[in-house]
């Protein structure tokens, strides 16, 4: 078979090596955990302007965001995870008085944490995505899904379906490790993208 660098064979397998290594970056990335937020927004920089057609190196675009924006990502990571790990853990406990109203009231918990998730997507998106202060990337965060909800539950039932298939298919676990993350994040970047235009952010 003869070989054709502008054939549509490489370039499919060409873009798939990169989000493979890419996907093996970000889970190095990610291992100290509290870096989680600095990986993510790095990751949603370069996907975001990959699904943009912007262009530019996957892998030598992700390290250079990863750098420069560690202190915000990681700042608003940590900022916005521990009210949803609390409201999550509070949930727990109201289920467990099997009562109508406490069970009422942590599903309220839980759709609280479902918007703060939302609110940190939006929040590592924007900063690498946008130059602008930290405050007023917390404020376009917190709002964002309040003008756009309907594509902004989408935001987080990406993830959530990515989830389930893992638990549900044994076999998307080891897609999961291989591509899957990048993958999830790349999809997620054409949701934010129309987002974005539409809000002129």
């Amino acid at each position: 078979m003869k070989y054709n660098p502008d054939g549509q064979l490489y370039k499919v397998t060409t873009v798939f090596s990169h989000f493979t290594l890419l996907n093996i970056l970000y889970l190095i990335s990610c291992l100290p955990i509290f870096t989680i937020g600095a990986a993510t927004s790095a990751l949603y920089e370069v996907t975001i302007r990959y699904a943009d057609d912007e262009g530019g190196e996957l892998i030598a675009g992700y390290i250079r965001a990863l750098r420069t924006n560690f202190v915000k990502a990681t700042g608003s990571f940590l900022l916005l995870l521990l009210p949803m790990i609390a409201l999550l853990y509070s949930s727990v406990f109201w289920f467990s008085a099997q009562t109508i109203l406490a069970s009422i009231f942590a599903v309220l918990l839980i759709a609280v944490a479902v918007y703060l998730f939302i609110v940190l997507v939006y929040c590592l998106a924007l900063i690498g995505r946008y130059e602008n202060s930290f405050k007023n990337t917390l404020k376009n965060a917190f709002l964002l899904p309040l003008t756009d909800p309907v594509r902004s539950l989408g935001l987080a039932l990406i993830p959530i379906t990515a989830f389930c298939l893992v638990v549900l298919f044994p076999i998307f676990k080891i897609l999961l490790l291989i591509f899957g993350f990048s993958f999830v994040i790349y999809c997620s970047s054409f949701l934010l993208l129309s987002v974005f235009r539409k809000q002129h952010v």
